[in-house]
């Protein structure tokens, strides 16, 4: 018998916008919409990767349209890149597109780590805890400005005098936050502190259980309950309505994301029903949340298959 989590469990399709046309994405947002999706994501990256050359649409633009697309999923990205917006504008954004969207709004955000990309366009690259201190400060300020209440904000990275940020977001008591990363002794500390939901990439589900534990060591140590935190995976997805469908894709995939690791041990692979056993798998480690990176970049027939053919087993 699969455990039963605490929590419901929950999918999200990341709608990858580097190589996809925006008519493929316009309709896997409202295939997601249609079959029960919880949400749907974007990359925020400003260069394609591998290959820079390739088109990439940016993230928040892609998500506000989407948004007006839809009725209900929600929208965010996994993960927003911290060094290209100022937290102030950012918090402003969000609260903005929130009650566009009527509420629909999550907030995830991480500490950057793709360099070409910040030479390419002009932004300065410091070290990894430079980078992690400036989200931690950038959280803490976006959370106090979408209180709606007049903000001076001092901190060692960003400063802010008289900040409002109205109107307000309509979420109560504001949009859920996830932080995606996973360095042990920085990055998980921070998501102690700050997150509502924690997400692991594709890469880290390898040591997904060690991650785990200093999350819930950190949260020992601060006093908050290890319980509060929803885990989320971006969860790398090879799905086909048969196994003789099956081969050209993963044989795609083992190439193509190779960076992650060894595809066959962390990706959910299969027909419906050999997708359902590894969820089953994945949830029993904790994941409540997971963020489907299909590895076609989410087309509507793949997002379709797996929206009618694994979603309804958790409702």
């Amino acid at each position: 018998m699969p455990t039963v989590p605490a929590r419901p469990v929950r999918f999200g399709a990341l709608l990858r916008q580097a190589d996809n046309r925006w008519e493929s994405i316009a309709e896997a947002a409202r295939i997601c919409d249609d079959t029960g999706f919880h949400s749907i994501y974007f990359i925020d990256h400003l260069l394609a990767i591998p290959d820079p050359s390739g088109d990439i649409l940016e993230s928040w633009t892609t998500m506000t349209a989407c948004a007006a697309l839809t009725r209900r999923v929600r929208v965010g990205a996994n993960v927003l890149c911290n060094s290209f917006r100022s937290p102030a504008l950012l918090a402003k954004m969000a609260a903005s597109l929130d009650v566009i969207s009527g509420g629909r709004v999550e907030l995830g955000i991480g500490a950057g780590w793709h360099e070409p990309e910040y030479h390419a366009y002009g932004f300065d690259f410091p070290r990894p805890g430079v980078r992690i201190e400036q989200l931690g400060e950038a959280v803490r300020l976006i959370k106090r400005l979408w209180t709606g209440e007049p903000v001076d904000f001092e901190g060692h990275h960003y400063r802010v005098r008289g900040g409002r940020c109205l109107p307000r977001p309509i979420q109560s008591p504001r949009p859920p936050l996830m932080i995606g990363g996973a360095g042990e002794r920085k990055m998980l500390r921070l998501v102690a502190e700050e997150a509502d939901v924690w997400n692991a990439s594709a890469g880290n589900y390898a040591v997904l259980d060690r991650k785990i534990a200093a999350l819930r060591e950190h949260c020992r140590a601060i006093g908050r309950d290890f319980a509060s935190i929803e885990l989320s995976l971006q969860d790398l997805v090879v799905i086909a309505p048969t196994d003789a469908a099956l081969e050209a894709p993963l044989d795609d995939a083992r190439t193509r994301f190779s960076f992650f690791g060894n595809v066959d041990e962390i990706a959910t692979i299969g027909t419906p029903e050999r997708c359902l056993e590894t969820i089953h798998r994945k949830v029993a480690q904790g994941i409540t949340y997971f963020v489907c990176l299909f590895t076609d970049g989410g087309q509507p027939d793949t997002v379709r298959l797996f929206g009618e053919g694994v979603l309804p087993a958790f409702r």
